[in-house]
């Protein structure tokens, strides 16, 4: 199982306590996805970033729903890497 973060180091140049807003989401549990493929866009400060899938297989569990704030490091979903 892999799970699914923002990378880390988009949020080195920011205050602490800074938090990314999950937009939208474009895959659901139990969908198949590849290496690299857009799972969801988000924000943060005012950026929109693209969260990458880090291997193929299926989403497991989405654990931050769209229109959700998350902290640093959030985990934002659950891969089962095939």
């Amino acid at each position: 199982m892999k799970e699914i973060v923002l990378d880390p180091a988009l949020h080195e140049s920011l205050e602490a306590g800074v938090d990314a807003m999950l937009d939208e989401w474009l895959v659901a549990e139990g969908d198949f996805v590849h290496a690299g493929q857009t799972l969801a866009h988000a924000n943060l400060v005012h950026t929109r970033l693209d969260v990458p899938a880090p291997h193929g297989g299926v989403i497991e569990e989405i654990i931050v729903p769209a229109g959700q704030p998350f902290t640093r490091g959030a985990l934002l979903a659950r891969l089962i890497e095939s």
